[in-house]
C-alpha cells in the first residue's frame, strides 16, 4: 500500500525527522544553536543527489523528559535544507 498526503500547512522548524541514511544531524534553523563554529564549511550530497552547503557545526540545546536539559552535538547548519534531520547512524555511534 502506498499513501501520499500533501497538505498545505505551516512548516514547523522545531520538528526533527529520523533519517537512517543521513550521516550527521542537520538543520537550517540558525536560532536553534547554542554554539556554532561558522568556520566549518563544505558541501554535502543528499539522498536525491542534490548538493547543499554546510555553513557551520555546533550544539543545540533541547529539553528532555521531566524538564531535563540536554544538548545535541555535532549538528550541521545547512543552508537550503527543508527539514531538520536527526541521523540514526550518529545516535548509534554516540551510544544514545
Amino acid at each position: 500500500m502506498f499513501l501520499n498526503c500533501n497538505v498545505a500547512q505551516k512548516q514547523q522548524m522545531d520538528v526533527w525527522f529520523l533519517d537512517s541514511c543521513c550521516s550527521n544531524h542537520m538543520t537550517v534553523n540558525l536560532e536553534m544553536f547554542s554554539s556554532l563554529d561558522e568556520n566549518i564549511k563544505f558541501d554535502v550530497t543528499l539522498s536525491n543527489d542534490s548538493k547543499v552547503s554546510v555553513m557551520g557545526k555546533g550544539n543545540i540545546n533541547i529539553q528532555a523528559k521531566h524538564g531535563e536539559k540536554k544538548y545535541i552535538s555535532y549538528v550541521y547548519f545547512v543552508f537550503g535544507l527543508k527539514h531538520n534531520l536527526m541521523s540514526i547512524k550518529q545516535l548509534v555511534q554516540n551510544g544514545v
